[in-house]
């Protein structure tokens, strides 16, 4: 087995676990649902939204030192088919070798680096690890393929505005990194200022995200440790991104539109995730990808995947 494999094993296991206890604490006590729970006039009882419950939860887990809390989704499909894998990410893997069945995972956490008083208003540290694992290549050892790593640093605005019934919860601004920690022609990684606003009711989650890529220089060679890795990769992988969830019933819909928002060359994908609970914790996930972006390695490849795993409840 791979120095690579195992630490990607050691480090899924041990931020899984403490994301899900972290996360259980926010989502299971009733008092931050109680304390955003608004009496009208009428006499009628104002369920709060989905984000509104969510902050209550953060500000409450902001007075822990050791908390941690969910930021994008943490799932873990040990079974998927691409149509289309990349064998660049991996030495060992070949396009004749390679291949279309493999496991994925997100672990993604965030960290509150100064909030405001009573107040889930602050900066924040953000963490999101996305693998493409090997597991069913018992031809090369089951490798890793693909490893994505996406710090993030950003100030979050709370609001209290609401318009037809919807609540325009908060405003995200700030920088972000992602890379697959590879080199040389292996190498890709890229910097955006991101800006998001998200926005909920009590049965529904919506977030509108959008980016300006930082430039870098064109390689001199494909050797060049100082050039662009991964050119026009704001053609293929977008420039705008709309997510969306809801819950019919027990059973949970997401779904997340990428565009480059060129009409002579329109581009992008959608991801799309059905999951029902098993238990307040964790949910059986069903995912379907389509598009560009899957992963960095993949970024000018169009790919098709589904899955299906077990997630973390999100909303």
């Amino acid at each position: 087995m791979t120095l690579q494999l195992k630490i990607n094993r050691l480090l899924f296991s041990g931020i899984l676990l403490a994301t899900s206890s972290t996360c259980t604490l926010a989502n299971d006590n009733p008092s931050a649902s109680e304390t955003a729970t608004k009496q009208q006039g009428s006499g009628l009882v104002a369920r709060p939204s989905l984000f509104t419950k969510r902050f209550e939860a953060d500000k409450e887990l902001a007075d822990n030192t050791f908390a941690i809390t969910q930021f994008r989704r943490n799932y873990f499909l040990p079974y998927t088919y691409v149509d289309n894998p990349n064998a660049l990410g991996n030495a060992a893997l070949t396009e004749d070798n390679i291949d279309n069945k493999e496991a994925k995972f997100q672990i993604s956490i965030k960290l509150p680096l100064y909030t405001r008083n009573e107040s889930a208003e602050g900066v924040y540290f953000g963490f999101t690890l996305t693998s493409f694992w090997q597991l069913y290549n018992t031809e090369v050892s089951k490798p890793f393929r693909e490893t994505n790593y996406e710090p993030e640093i950003f100030y979050q605005w709370n609001t209290d505005i609401k318009l037809l019934g919807i609540d325009f919860n908060a405003l995200q601004l700030g920088f972000n990194h992602m890379s697959n920690g590879q080199s040389e022609e292996r190498s890709r990684s890229w910097n955006r200022i991101m800006l998001t606003s998200l926005f909920s009711d009590a049965d529904d989650i919506y977030y509108l995200r959008t980016w300006y890529r930082i430039p870098e220089d064109a390689k001199t060679s494909p050797t060049d440790t100082a050039g662009d890795d991964n050119p026009r990769i704001t053609h293929y992988f977008g420039r705008v991104e709309l997510g969306y969830g809801t819950r019919v019933n027990d059973f949970g819909i997401f779904a997340r539109l990428r565009n480059n928002l060129e009409f002579d060359d329109n581009r992008g994908s959608i991801e799309l995730s059905l999951s029902y609970p098993v238990s307040p914790r964790y949910e059986v996930v069903l995912q379907y990808f389509s598009g560009y972006g899957d992963s960095l390695i993949d970024y000018n490849r169009r790919q098709n995947r589904i899955g299906l795993g077990f997630q973390l409840a999100a909303f």
